[in-house]
């Protein structure tokens, strides 16, 4: 029986503050060297390049001390990238540059190129296969879990043999980390059990006799040290490295340690090639629940806004700019500023993208001589020119209706009650419709009547509807559609202004396909941080990444679309893209596909804010505005 260890190390964590970094190097880094030239027991050892230079600065003693290790033959360095960022959440040129910047700083301060990555945050997508293959890495590290979760015919025993990830366009080797038996190795270092728990526990493992056991696969920060991050972080009562080499010492009398790449090219199994994701869970993360895709994305301090500025910042890099530049952006889109992130350092990132951006300059709409006119009838104000008829609600909130190009009805708008039969969907479903929901407001919707819209022309084929609505004494809504006749789009802008703090889930502008029948072979297209589209078929798949998991977890999961679009097509024709306006706003995106019968209810949302526990309220901010914009593209379009 073979055992393997790979302890992630991450300086950037997010509760710790720059001025912590010497002691937790002394405290947590320096302990596991010891603990391998003592026990000569093999280990894996993540860092990102970022971390690297931070021991580099302030423990440059450490960095000759691991590289005889490693030369040794008793550590391996694990790959990481030079930052720790979401992948399947951020563009594919990003993924690339971190993993291009990553590889240079091992090699110039290491002298060595790992040859395994350890996915950050095990947060992953298809599209991650084809970025850590380009990168060049020979094999990823990823969390079996969950993946198993989604996948029940998948036998257990694959857990304990690497295995064949499939990508989007490449296939690349797999290691297994497992997040059951780190916590149980976690918990038994920490005194939260005993030795005879943990190892009546591993009693299972050893009669089955697996041939590869990962026996840790998490934080090296939390051994005689504590981020302070949860109330629930256990006690600091014993040296926790002592107890450690006294449980590896145990472990060595049951299996043989190995390296990770030394199980990896010895025990590999190429005949299970494995997807791990599908089409309801494009996107996998790690550990139990909490651990869902809008931790990265809509909480923490203000993520939708921190996102959008590296979109920005993004926007403005080139061919030209600089190795300080790119690795600032890195920096600043590192996973650990949109979590448990301390104030300080939420404040300091914020200043370093705002003064490269001078925020958000906004461009007044010219207005030009009108030559339409609406009509009103029914509740609804309609537009009509060119070929072109569209229909918005006039008394709820200017949601769209429905559209036609040349007599023909797009496959988008509203589903009207009673338009699906099931007792449980027998509701208006609307497209370009807001909604505030937290356990203090209930649910506040800007589904209510306007009093007044303005129309105006702004170009040549252009026209802006748009209008002002309170949603109560929460928030200030204004909404503006975008008509291009001659394109034949629609762009739906937003901006709410909240008045005080949601411990909820804000959505704007949620787009609804019309009914699709179950007998077509519907699919949606997105990327997934990845260079190529991730397809991922509708065909009787439920999707429910909208609904939440608790009373303190307001979503469940999502999709990248880290270019800003989302398709849906079937085998005969694109019929529909959505293309999000990163710049002005990076919502996590969330699909619902229920089968209703013979025909689908298909929605997008797009969420500028989720509840979970990495949520904080800004005292000096209650009032801040959050923005939408997409623009819809019928037919063929792409």
């Amino acid at each position: 029986m073979y055992f393997y260890k790979i302890y992630h190390a991450n300086l950037a964590f997010s509760a710790i503050e720059e001025s912590e970094i010497p002691t937790v190097i002394d405290k947590c880094y320096f302990p596991l060297l010891d603990l391998v030239e003592a026990l000569h027991v093999k280990i894996g050892l993540e860092l990102s390049g970022f971390t690297l230079e931070k021991i580099q600065r302030y423990r440059p003693q450490w960095i000759a001390r691991f590289k005889q290790l490693c030369k040794n033959h008793e550590m391996e360095l694990i790959g990481s990238g030079y930052m720790q960022l979401i992948g399947p959440l951020v563009p594919y040129e990003v993924n690339i540059k971190n993993q291009q910047i990553g590889l240079e700083t091992y090699q110039n301060i290491l002298g060595i190129t790992p040859k395994i990555a350890y996915i950050n945050e095990q947060t992953f997508s298809k599209s991650m296969v084809d970025i850590y293959h380009e990168a060049g890495y020979e094999a990823i590290a990823m969390e079996w879990n969950n993946a198993f979760s989604i996948h029940p015919k998948w036998k257990k025993s694959y857990a304990y043999t690497p295995a064949i990830a499939e990508g989007v366009a490449q296939k690349i080797p797999i290691l297994w980390t497992d997040s059951i038996l780190f916590q149980q190795f976690q918990r038994t270092i920490h005194s939260e059990q005993s030795f005879d728990d943990y190892f009546n526990f591993f009693t299972n493992y050893v009669a089955a006799k697996h041939k590869c056991i990962p026996i840790y696969s998490s934080d090296l920060e939390i051994f005689n040290y504590r981020p302070g991050r949860f109330e629930t972080e256990a006690n600091l009562n014993t040296n926790e490295w002592d107890r450690t080499k006294e449980m590896l010492i145990l472990l060595q009398q049951k299996g043989i340690f190995e390296l990770p790449s030394t199980i990896l090219h010895t025990h590999v199994s190429h005949k299970n090639v494995l997807s791990l994701t599908n089409s309801a869970n494009p996107i996998i993360v790690k550990k139990q629940d909490k651990y869902a895709l809008g931790r990265w994305s809509a909480c923490g301090h203000d993520t939708n806004y921190i996102n959008t500025l590296c979109y920005n910042y993004f926007e403005m890099l080139n061919e030209e700019s600089t190795l300080h530049e790119w690795k600032e952006l890195l920096r600043c889109w590192g996973s650990d500023y949109r979590t448990h992130t301390t104030v300080k350092k939420w404040q300091e990132v914020i200043e370093t993208l705002e003064s490269k951006l001078n925020a958000f300059p906004t461009k007044k709409l010219p207005q030009l001589e009108n030559d339409v006119e609406l009509t009103h009838a029914e509740h609804k104000i309609l537009f009509e020119k060119d070929g072109l008829k569209i229909s918005f609600w006039g008394n709820k909130g200017l949601a769209l209706d429905e559209m036609f190009i040349h007599g023909i009805k797009q496959p988008f708008g509203t589903i009207k009650h009673g338009e699906l039969s099931h007792i449980g969907y027998v509701a208006d479903f609307f497209t370009g419709s807001s909604v505030i929901e937290s356990s203090q407001t209930k649910k506040v919707s800007d589904l209510v009547p306007v009093s007044h819209c303005q129309f105006n022309k702004i170009a040549k084929n252009t026209y802006t509807l748009s209008t002002t609505i309170n949603m109560r004494d929460i928030a200030t809504e204004y909404k503006c559609w975008t008509i291009d006749t001659l394109n034949h789009t629609l762009m739906l802008s937003i901006d709410l202004k909240l008045h005080t703090f949601i411990a909820g889930s804000i959505r704007l502008g949620t787009f609804t396909l019309l009914p699709q029948k179950t007998s077509s072979d519907l699919y949606y297209l997105c990327h997934n941080g990845g260079r190529n589209a991730e397809k991922h078929s509708l065909v009787n798949t439920e999707i429910k990444h909208h609904l939440s998991k608790s009373l303190l977890q307001s979503s469940s999961s999502g999709i990248g679309a880290t270019d800003g679009k989302i398709i849906f097509a079937n085998s005969s024709h694109n019929f529909v893209t959505l293309t999000i306006n990163q710049q002005k706003s990076s919502p996590l995106v969330m699909l619902q596909n229920t089968i209703n019968f013979n025909k689908y209810l298909t929605r997008v949302f797009f969420s500028v804010q989720e509840l979970d526990d990495t949520l904080k309220r800004n005292e000096k901010k209650l009032e801040r505005v959050l923005s939408l914009q997409y623009t819809i593209l019928p037919s063929n379009r792409n």
